[in-house]
């Protein structure tokens, strides 16, 4: 496994990389869910690359990017134990230097929802990613489904863009409570661990609403705020959406998504399911 900080030296070594590529982008703190995207790269491709950058412009507060979990000495361990072939770990100053301005908007997706929430910040993810698919140039890509609204817009900008790389979605990994897997959720303490599992439950209840013949987005989501409030959670949003272009319906007569985003004291958890 080797470990490449510059751009120039990990361009270098892939132009010798024979057979497909599959790159993992991560900001460290590994867990369950990075380890599902790194066996589906393995499956996938003879070389994988996983990136590990923290990138501090997709920050709304400068404590949250100040105070991400670190641990790198385990990220190195289970990139190793799950054959990781190359590690582009970059200094800020390699990736953003002095004289960077360009930022990447994909229109709508990048706008609404978690854009609203947390102006720039889709447009900062945006960024970095073309950014790791032009320095890589990888045959596969792959994210998880938890942060859906990021797929979805990173799928529009491949297409939008050209950009010739196959992006590849992994299902949500949970843990036995239900809880999406976030680097974040170290951060919770017992009773918040309780409280957070109001955000599974409310998932289901759209699900078994959905099941049962509801096709009124209204009544979905009253039940699914009753749940998170019934669990002490702070709601930022609950929206059913269209499962592409993430536009809010108010019927729903075929596929639509449940997404929540809320907070446990002052840890934000998103989560989603389809409906």
């Amino acid at each position: 496994m080797k470990i490449i900080k510059k751009v120039s030296d990990f361009r270098n070594l892939l132009s010798n990389v024979q057979g497909p590529i599959g790159l993992v982008p991560t900001m460290g703190a590994l867990h369950e869910g990075h380890v599902a995207l790194l066996k589906k790269a393995r499956a996938d491709c003879s070389t994988i690359v996983a990136s590990i950058f923290v990138n501090p412009t997709q920050f709304n507060v400068e404590d949250d990017y100040l105070n991400y979990p670190k641990n790198p000495s385990q990220d190195l361990e289970i990139m190793e134990g799950q054959g990781v072939d190359i590690i582009f770990n970059p200094e800020l100053k390699e990736i953003y230097p002095k004289s960077y301005t360009t930022t990447v908007n994909v229109k709508n997706l990048s706008d609404r929802l978690e854009g609203a929430s947390r102006p720039g910040h889709l447009d900062s993810v945006a960024t970095i990613v073309i950014k790791l698919l032009n320095i890589c140039q990888p045959n596969f890509v792959y994210f998880g489904q938890k942060d859906i609204q990021q797929f979805l817009m990173i799928k529009r900008m491949i297409i939008d863009l050209n950009i010739q790389t196959n992006l590849v979605s992994v299902e949500t990994v949970r843990d036995s409570d239900g809880i999406a897997l976030s680097s974040r959720n170290i951060n919770l303490n017992k009773l918040q661990r309780q409280s957070a599992m109001g955000l599974f439950s409310a998932l289901q209840t759209a699900r078994k609403l959905r099941m049962n013949g509801e096709q009124s987005a209204a009544q979905i989501k009253a039940e699914m705020k009753r749940i998170l409030i019934q669990h002490k959670l702070n709601i930022d949003y609950v929206a059913v959406c269209e499962p592409e272009t993430l536009d809010e319906i108010t019927c729903i007569d075929k596929s639509a998504i449940a997404l929540i985003a809320a907070y446990c004291g002052d840890i934000r958890l998103i989560d989603n399911t389809f409906i």
